[in-house]
Parts: C-alpha cells; sequence; structure tokens
C-alpha cells in the first residue's frame, strides 16, 4: 500500500493574529470602526460644501482655498479605503500614513494662506503674493524635473546610439510664459520683491529672509506663522505633521515604527479628521457658499457627533 503524501498546512492566520493579542485586535478594529465611519460622514459634508461653492463669486484669490478643499477631499476618500487593509495588517500604515500627511500638509498650506487674508483689502495683495510664490516654487521645481528627464533621455539615446533632440532652454520657455516672476534684468524676483506690496503686519510676522534668492517656504516657516496669526492647535498639527513624514523618509528606527500596531497612528488620523473639521468652519468667514446658513447649522451638529466619537 503506498504511503500517504504528507499534506501542506498553510498558515491562515493574518499579520495582525500572528503579531498582537486578540484583545488589542478588537480593541484596535472598533476604533477603525468609527474612524471609517465618521470621515465617510465628513466626507460626505466636505463634498456638500465644494458643491455648494459652484457658481458663486468668491474673494479675488481665496479660489485656492476650494482648490486645496479639493485635495483634501480626494485624498482622505483614499485614505479611507486603504484604513481597510489595516484590519489584518498594521503595516498599510506605511502607506495610509503618507496620505494623512499630504492632508496634514494641505491643512498647513490652507491655514498659512488664510492667516494672509484680509477682508479690508478687497485685491488681497498679501494672499496673492504667497499664491504667487508657491506657483514660483512649482516653476522651480517643475524645470529640475524637466532638466532631469531630458539627461535621462540623453541617456537612453546614448545606449540606442542615436542622436539626442536639440536642447531646449527650458528656463526661458518659463519666463516667456511667466515675466511677473522676473526681474526687468531676467532674474528670479526674490519673495521680498514679490511681497512689494504685501502689508508690513505681515511681512514681520512671516520673519522670512529671501535666502539663496529663490525663497522656498519650508513647513517649519509656514507653521512659525500660522502660530503668530494666534491658530491655537498649532502645535497639534506640527506634531501630526512631523509624525507622519517619519513614513515620508526613512531611517532604521522608522522600519519599527512600522512593525508597530496603530494605536497611536490612530489618535493621528482622528486629530487630521478633526483639524479638516474645524477648518471648515474657519473658512466660512471668506467663501461664499449657497445656502451658506444652512450648512453652517449642518457643521454644528455635525461636529460635535465626530469629536465625540474619538473617545468611543
Amino acid at each position: 500500500m503506498a504511503a500517504e503524501k504528507p499534506q501542506l498546512k498553510f498558515n491562515t492566520m493574518t499579520y495582525n493574529e500572528r503579531h498582537f493579542s486578540q484583545e488589542l485586535n478588537l480593541q484596535l478594529s472598533h476604533k477603525l470602526d468609527s474612524l471609517i465611519v465618521w470621515q465617510n460622514h465628513a466626507l460626505d459634508f466636505q463634498i456638500k460644501y465644494l458643491v455648494a461653492v459652484n457658481g458663486q463669486t468668491q474673494l479675488t484669490n481665496c479660489s485656492a482655498f476650494i482648490q486645496l478643499l479639493a485635495k483634501t477631499r480626494f485624498n482622505l476618500d483614499a485614505a479611507n479605503n486603504l484604513l481597510r487593509l489595516l484590519y489584518d495588517d498594521y503595516r498599510f500604515k506605511t502607506s495610509v500614513n503618507v496620505i494623512y500627511r499630504a492632508i496634514v500638509d494641505d491643512i498647513i498650506n490652507s491655514y498659512y494662506l488664510f492667516g494672509t487674508v484680509a477682508l479690508a483689502d478687497p485685491e488681497q495683495h498679501a494672499l496673492g503674493n504667497e499664491l504667487t510664490i508657491f506657483h514660483k516654487e512649482f516653476i522651480l521645481s517643475s524645470i529640475k524635473g524637466i532638466n532631469s528627464e531630458r539627461e535621462f533621455e540623453k541617456y537612453i539615446d546614448e545606449l540606442n546610439e542615436v542622436e539626442s533632440s536639440p536642447d531646449i532652454d527650458v528656463e526661458d520657455e518659463f519666463k516667456r510664459a511667466n515675466a511677473d516672476l522676473f526681474t526687468a534684468a531676467g532674474a528670479w524676483k526674490k519673495n521680498s520683491e514679490i511681497r512689494a506690496n504685501t502689508s508690513p503686519y505681515f511681512i514681520d510676522l512671516f520673519n522670512q529672509t529671501d535666502g539663496n534668492g529663490k525663497g522656498f517656504i519650508s513647513e517649519a516657516k509656514k507653521l512659525e506663522f500660522i502660530k503668530a496669526r494666534g491658530v491655537v492647535t498649532h502645535s497639534n498639527i506640527a506634531a501630526m505633521f512631523k509624525y507622519l513624514s517619519q513614513f515620508q523618509h526613512f531611517s532604521p528606527k522608522s522600519h519599527e515604527l512600522l512593525n508597530s500596531h496603530i494605536e497611536y497612528d490612530i489618535v493621528i488620523y482622528q486629530r487630521c479628521l478633526g483639524e479638516l473639521v474645524m477648518l471648515l468652519d474657519q473658512l466660512f468667514q471668506v467663501l461664499e457658499l449657497q445656502d451658506k446658513a444652512e450648512l453652517q447649522s449642518e457643521w454644528k451638529a455635525l461636529a460635535p457627533l465626530i469629536f465625540n466619537s474619538f473617545n468611543e
């Protein structure tokens, strides 16, 4: 009689079941359930908020806040879908946290720009100047990216022994399309030059120097300005950004964070949701929305429920 072949046994336990207690997993699953439910409520409200700005005339340059809210709406929706992966494997937080970092970054940008709005200024010069600086940063980064792409194309052409197409002066192309970013001599305008008609009140609070002339505004400088403008949760926003950035960058210790459970990460997600909800309330001050009073009433009913859910 032939010997019976041994049957392969597959381990059907999830990563979380193998490495963490059942009690902890149940506790964190309950918190994830609650977070996903209330983030969906917040998303529904944010979508209604964005629909309500359609066709409304906004203060000069304040459409930037609508664009930032659109970014956070899609990122929050994506995060909500990825959160479901955490039920079986907490390590997927390495992807989830990068998305939440992007949301926090846009909360920082929103408060930074909100802090430059002067309702007495119909032209919103200070806000417009900061948006111009953001645009300059975008162009400088784009130029570097295009030049790097061109170098790689030449490398491929060399491998294939074909002649490369003639070089194009990318910076010159951008100069012609963005003349307001350059001096009469053709040099990039410094941030101080772009801010020539910004109120001295804001200039003092910015506490920024031109540095190398390109004037990239760091998150640290934005957070300093947010603090100076009196945003009381500035330290919470800074803490979230610093923690989530550990998953954007690498160090041996960040790998240890990856392998741990998500109790603190859920706290960060809750705080992020809370800050976004509070931002929506702040932006009622500067955005025109259809049926604004009705939306404000809805916010007043929804916000406490969301905040109370963090203690469930």
